[in-house]
């Protein structure tokens, strides 16, 4: 096992704070608490998904054509949450379809739609309306969440613009697609 240095570091100081504290409050749980901490470092060693790892699936589109990630090399990217149940979302993807189909080939930008409807049957409905790619349904509750939550969203309709290098331009890019259309990649003022 090869630790980094940070990793190193981190084990130094919790092995000195619990030889100081630990041993004179709680005897018997030295070895308890280091066993622990170690796991805990394991952990952040083996460190969370990345945006890119989150990203790295198949894809469908409308004709049920799969894409996968590497299809998309070289392309800015709209992760696109919104539902068919959402009256927000209703008003604002015809916009979006609108601004994508005027200028996604222009501009190497591929919209990558990520459901928040309550079943298959409605998300595919709504999906009939997109000019894009989407996550399969199947993914929606695990791959879906994780990456709703990493772009730090707490509401939809939302679009969030990640460069070709994986790296987020724009968390919340929605308004600025409607402010200023030609904007793109409506990178963060």
């Amino acid at each position: 096992l090869v630790l980094s240095p940070f990793i190193t570091l981190i084990i130094f100081i919790m092995d000195f704070l619990s030889k100081q504290w630990y041993q004179r409050r709680v005897r018997g749980s030295l070895t308890k608490m280091k066993t622990l901490t170690f796991l805990a470092l394991l952990s952040v060693a083996a460190g969370a998904p990345t945006l890119k790892d989150l990203l790295d699936t198949t894809y469908t589109d409308g004709a049920g054509k799969n894409v996968t990630l590497s299809d998309l090399s070289g392309n800015y990217i709209g992760l696109y949450f919104s539902a068919s149940w959402c009256g927000g979302c209703r008003e604002y993807t015809p916009k979006l379809v609108k601004l994508y189909n005027r200028i996604h080939k222009d501009k190497n930008w591929e919209v990558i739609w990520v459901t928040h409807d309550h079943n298959e049957p409605d998300a595919d409905k709504y999906f009939k309306e997109m000019p894009w790619i989407r996550l399969p349904w199947d993914q929606i509750a695990v791959r879906g969440a994780k990456l709703f939550k990493l772009t730090e969203r707490s509401y939809i309709p939302s679009l969030t613009m990640i460069s070709p290098d994986f790296k987020i331009v724009n968390a919340e890019a929605t308004q600025d697609t409607e402010d200023n259309p030609d904007g793109f990649p409506w990178p963060w003022p």
